[in-house]
């Protein structure tokens, strides 16, 4: 069986934080790609499947740094190495509510 993929994935090398209820401070992690979709992301704590995240995902700029929050799901987990590799995908997404994000997927296709 062959998977397709909604929405082209653009590369994203950089910095996700990544905070699940219950836990009492977020989690570091790395970004490896993004799309309207979702993100794949590099932490080096496992998540289980179908949990509920919120993203802080970081940008860099002219101006310095700036972050988006948006809420995703956990669809797959594999480990690689010492560290886990988690497919999210987003649970809404628009340009009025997350333009960075859409920003960056549109003049990265």
């Amino acid at each position: 069986m062959s998977e397709r993929r909604e929405h082209l994935r653009v590369s994203l090398t950089g910095k996700i934080s990544v905070r699940k209820d219950g836990l009492s401070s977020a989690i570091s992690c790395r970004a490896v790609n993004i799309s309207m979709g979702g993100a794949a992301i590099y932490s080096e704590k496992p998540f289980e499947i179908n949990a509920e995240l919120s993203l802080a995902v970081f940008f860099r700029n002219a101006d310095g740094e700036q972050s988006e929050e948006i809420s995703g799901v956990i669809r797959w987990i594999k480990p690689v190495g010492n560290l886990f590799a988690i497919g999210v995908q987003f649970k809404e997404i628009n340009m009025e509510s997350h333009p960075l994000i859409c920003s960056y997927v549109d003049s990265n296709e």
